[in-house]
């Protein structure tokens, strides 16, 4: 049996604690660490900060090639590389011939905080001032690159140790697997690097992809077969109107593929996310002999996603799960992180699992065969993914918000934004796979926007409708609780606008709103935690939230 690699090579851009990993690393191994800056300071007895400026970029990434070529050849070793090192292909095969490459990841914005807030940080002269816009510019660049590395390793929260133990148990699993893969140096040597999947989700237990793009539907067979799913029988599960306008689609997929299965229609809306739903898709597959090995795939929005995610979780104790959103929403949001539930006249989403799926597969083109008010209902999750998460999406939606939200919508851009809010939300999910911490910001709005949605009996306002109107009221206490000015908010308020989200919920009744709230999955021992913004980029989840302040919002928000 062959072993593991005797190198660990740590990729990413500045702030992702390459150093501080990779030390760290070295540590539990007792292996030598080193950091190929550190070693460009000792051949040259001036640090990359000094030679930068000194000489240009292009000499020092010929300096920089040397060190990468020697340090590619101690053994063992745990290698930490400046941010840039891995745009070169040369360096890539270099380092991947005997190592174990991951890929530290974060967002740009929770990197420049981290060089910010660094006091023993080097000057970094490709940086600039504008840390945030730069890290973006450098991740646009070389993320193909970076992901081309063995092991995703998301660490948008500051938890060294958390990284630590994930590189150990991905490289102590697949390390040996991976040194010997003549394709595998093949992508690493290739100068223009292979285009990749959107996104991806590693939670530490399960790895999966998330596809985006126009036609990924017709590409259903492949993407099987890239994930391990060939040869198995597929249970689809979609209702009546995606069926009618995508069924046949899939099915030609399917029969291409040589891929057996059948399907099952359930009414589409809310309504049918219920147990009486769920028991009858039992009856279905057990009538069926379905086995453990077989798949699940959701061909719909949301309800159908978290109903067939559901019955997958639970059926025979679990089968295999594949997501293909068809709903702006889906795509954003639902379909990704494997939280699937059912609703019960109690409350929303209050029987459920979690239960990753084995790929994401997100046709941008089903997009074009929804009503208007349902592809920009979605959109408000992307715009929350911006204000807690990525300012950078946040500035190219309020740039393009009548091309993304017109009645004939730039596609190219819709797909770009997908994809970026896609990356968003797959980054906290695997930091935070059971919503024990970070994962808990991706409900900004749904506290009230869940309630809402309650109160009118799942009937008037649409989730993304509702999540905006509970946006606003979240805002409104990050506002009165002194986190955010008006301004902040009324940014917010003036780009929910520009897509023709609602703003309030005028005649709903306020009581039962805060009835709702109560019973929402987010109290903790009584009392209602709130996800609410400290700046745009940034969120904050609190518990102490006045119970009058709460009165108040909820009171104006149904005022109108």
């Amino acid at each position: 049996m062959a072993a593991a690699p005797r190198q660990i090579v740590l990729v990413g851009l500045s702030g992702a604690g390459k150093s501080r990993v990779g030390r760290m690393l070295a540590e539990r191994l007792g292996w030598p660490f080193v950091d190929t800056d550190d070693l460009i300071t000792e051949r040259e007895g001036r640090s990359p900060a000094e030679l930068i400026p000194e000489q240009g970029e292009a000499a020092f990434r010929a300096v920089e090639a040397k060190v990468v070529a020697e340090a590619s050849q101690r053994e063992p070793a745990v290698i930490a590389t400046g941010g840039g090192a891995f745009q070169r292909a040369d360096n890539r095969r270099a380092l991947a011939a005997r190592g174990y490459v991951c890929f530290l990841d974060a967002t740009p914005g929770e990197l420049a905080r981290r060089l910010r807030e660094d006091p023993e940080a080097e000057a970094r002269p490709l940086l600039g001032e504008d840390l945030e816009g730069r890290l973006e510019e450098l991740g646009a660049e070389r993320r193909a690159a970076y992901l081309l590395a063995d092991q995703w390793v998301p660490v948008q929260l500051p938890d060294p140790e958390a990284a630590v133990s994930r590189i150990l148990r991905g490289w102590a699993s697949d390390g040996a697997g991976v040194l010997g893969n003549e394709r595998r140096l093949e992508r690493f040597a290739a100068e223009t690097p292979p285009r990749g999947p959107a996104a991806l989700v590693d939670t530490g237990d399960s790895k999966y992809p998330i596809w985006a793009a126009p036609g990924e539907l017709a590409r259903l067979g492949e993407r099987l077969r890239q994930v391990g799913l060939e040869g198995r029988r597929v249970f689809l599960i979609s209702d009546e109107n995606v069926i009618q306008a995508h069924g046949q689609v899939v099915a030609r997929a399917l029969d291409a593929a040589g891929i057996p299965g059948a399907s099952y229609v359930i009414p589409p809306g809310e309504a049918s996310k219920s147990l009486r739903l769920a028991n009858e898709i039992y009856a279905w597959l057990a009538a069926e002999k379905a086995e453990r090995r077989d798949v699940v795939v959701a061909l719909g929005g949301g309800v159908v996603g978290d109903l067939a995610g559901h019955v997958a979780a639970t059926y025979l104790r679990g089968m295999p799960f594949v997501q293909l959103p068809t709903s702006t929403l889906a795509m954003n949001d639902a379909a990704i992180g494997g939280k699937v539930a059912l609703d019960l006249p109690a409350g929303k989403n209050l029987v459920g699992a979690f239960h990753q799926p084995t790929a994401v597969i997100a046709d941008i083109d089903t997009l074009r065969t929804l009503p208007k008010r349902s592809f920009i209902e979605g959109f408000a999750e992307i715009i929350k993914h911006g204000l807690i998460l990525d300012r950078t999406l946040l500035r190219i939606l309020e740039e393009h918000a009548a091309a993304l939200s017109s009645g004939a919508p730039d596609w190219d851009l819709v797909a770009q934004v997908t994809t970026r809010s896609a990356r968003v939300k797959a980054l906290v999910v695997s930091s935070d796979p059971e919503e024990r911490g970070l994962r808990a910001i991706l409900n900004y709005g749904h506290t009230i926007g869940h309630a809402i949605e309650q109160a009118t009996g799942y009937r008037e306002y649409l989730h993304g409708e509702a999540v905006a109107v509970g946006m606003m009221g979240a805002a409104r206490l990050s506002v009165e609780l002194g986190l955010i000015d008006q301004e902040t908010a009324d940014r917010q308020g003036d780009l929910i606008r520009a897509f023709g989200l609602p703003l309030v919920a005028p005649g709903v009744n306020g009581t039962v709103v805060l009835d709702a709230m109560q019973r929402d999955k987010k109290v903790e021992q009584g009392r209602q935690r709130y996800v609410l913004l400290e700046s745009v980029g940034r969120a904050t989840v609190r518990n102490d939230v006045p119970a009058d302040l709460v009165q108040r919002t909820v009171a104006a928000l149904v005022r109108g």
